[in-house]
């Protein structure tokens, strides 16, 4: 059992802590195994790998087990809102350290479920969008979060806090 499976990068070596029971739900003491950590500080996943010390007198503790762990990127805030006819541009905070670029979501309501719309803004440096194709005098929820593409896979940040306003005419 690891202490925490799921990290936020900080540029910091995760190593959670790691509990070893037996099929009998017993605490395994850790002078009978030894914990190493790999790929984990840049986001991504990483593992943590339990080998089990040979123990000849009752040959219990054989063996080693793999637990991967996930590092998602750190997040962004929003910066500014700006209600446009039938659009809103909204800026962010720069998040530059590893991230590969930022997703806005707008919707109508404030739990993000009706009329939902999820842009992806690719690299660092641009940080504000326009999204257009919404409707006129129409209150839209906005919020942001960045993400960071490792092996062709997409890692997220947790979403910011939202803020909302009203479309233009």
């Amino acid at each position: 059992l690891l202490s925490k499976a799921t990290f936020v990068y900080d540029g910091n070596r995760k190593k959670p802590t790691v509990t070893v029971k037996d099929r009998k739900g017993n605490t395994i003491k850790s002078s009978n195994y030894k914990v190493t950590y790999s790929n984990n500080l840049k986001v991504g996943t990483g593992t943590v790998k339990v080998t089990f010390n040979y123990d000849s007198d009752d040959d219990k503790y054989v063996g080693e087990m793999v637990r991967t762990i996930t590092i998602n990127p750190k997040g962004t805030k929003l910066a500014k809102l700006t209600a446009k006819s039938k659009a809103i541009n909204v800026k962010w905070n720069k998040q530059s350290v590893q991230t590969s670029g930022y997703q806005v979501q707008v919707a109508t309501d404030s739990k993000f479920t009706k009329n939902k719309k999820t842009v992806t803004v690719s690299g660092t440096s641009n940080t504000s969008k326009t999204i257009t194709g919404l409707k006129a005098k129409q209150r839209y929820y906005v919020r942001v979060r960045t993400y960071k593409t490792v092996n062709n896979k997409k890692y997220y940040s947790s979403w910011s806090g939202y803020r909302y306003t009203t479309t233009k005419k």
